[in-house]
């Protein structure tokens, strides 16, 4: 009977991780529609855009950071190596047209 219950009680420990997880992730789908939603609203309004594409390399960097810190996989640390230098580049332009 209490091993039952440990098992249960793991069961529904594993499920609630997984509902934070999947929460999580569509929390960040969300935020990377908006800031495209926002981008493209701001191109066709001839309006500077580095900001948004700031958010979205952050977005970018800090997902594919973590993964490979995780997973010690090289090619995800090169990927985000990338996103670091995209977000790197529009954060610069960003403040050189703000200034």
């Amino acid at each position: 009977m209490l091993s039952q219950n440990k098992k249960e009680n793991l069961y529904l420990d594993e499920y609630e991780k997984h509902i934070k997880l999947q929460g999580k992730s569509f929390g960040l789908m969300f935020v990377l529609f908006i800031c495209i939603l926002i981008l493209f609203i701001k191109a066709v309004c001839k309006e500077p855009y580095y900001d948004i594409m700031t958010i979205i390399g952050s977005v970018a960097f800090g997902s594919m950071g973590y993964e490979a810190h995780i997973s010690k996989n090289k090619s995800k640390f090169v990927i985000a190596l990338f996103f670091l230098l995209f977000m790197g580049y529009y954060f610069y332009k960003f403040l050189m047209v703000g200034l």
